[in-house]
């Protein structure tokens, strides 16, 4: 009897950066297309997957995401929002993008409790923060203190803007930040339902795992939400 053949899923992930989405859905043998604004980082992806013929690159060079109406059965992305300016377009794009009854998947941004923290998370805080010198230190051992990019950092957030990041993050402030209840209703005004929407905490090295242990049953600073694209 022959086996019949069963359709890959088709996945997108945006933002893709090296890896975090896009390798863990080749190793459940989906066809994937990573996309991301870093042709570098797509490179790298693309040693780090062994080649895979599974995985497609997708060089993002505007707003809009460069693929057809209703295309992937899945459309991701992980810890990316916060570094679009217009991130609320993006979402409407993953929309777009994403099959009629396909999911979206989105992950890593932070909930309503990291802006406005209660005094359980505040502790768990101030024991996982790592302090200037502990900072510099790791800094020293991997060698980043003396790279031309850091000290570019170290010139814009002292003499031209105090908010710069060096790895491109812009709404990550207090009064500046990735607000989760405009993204939910994007969804639900575009024909979308949330199935599935959790909160929990970023476990942070230097509290390490017992400390993490004790604090994640409690509070909260993250949030992953998983949506289905209706007819």
């Amino acid at each position: 009897m022959k086996k019949k053949n069963i359709n890959k899923a088709k996945v997108l992930d945006v933002g893709a950066g090296t890896g975090n989405l896009a390798l863990k859905f080749l190793e459940n043998n989906c066809e994937v297309t990573a996309s991301d604004v870093s042709e570098k980082s797509l490179e790298l992806l693309k040693r780090l997957s062994g080649e895979n013929d599974n995985l497609k690159l997708a060089l993002i060079k505007d707003k809009r995401l460069p693929f057809k109406d209703n295309e992937f059965d899945i459309v991701g992305t992980y810890s990316v929002l916060h570094h679009i300016p217009d991130y609320l377009f993006t979402v409407k794009e993953m929309i777009r993008v994403c099959k009629p009854n396909g999911f979206i998947y989105i992950d890593h941004e932070g909930n309503n409790n990291r802006w406005n923290p209660d005094g359980k998370l505040s502790e768990y805080n101030s024991l996982t923060k790592q302090t200037k010198i502990e900072h510099l230190e790791k800094l020293f051992k991997t060698r980043e203190l003396f790279t031309f990019d850091f000290l570019k950092t170290v010139f814009i957030k002292t003499f031209i803007n105090k908010r710069y990041q060096r790895e491109g993050d812009i709404h990550v402030w207090k009064d500046d930040h990735v607000e989760l209840d405009k993204v939910k209703k994007t969804f639900k005004d575009n024909g979308c339902e949330i199935i599935e929407e959790v909160d929990y905490l970023m476990y942070k090295p230097k509290g390490g795992e017992e400390v993490y242990k004790t604090f994640a049953s409690f509070c909260s600073d993250s949030k992953y939400l998983i949506v289905k694209k209706k007819k």
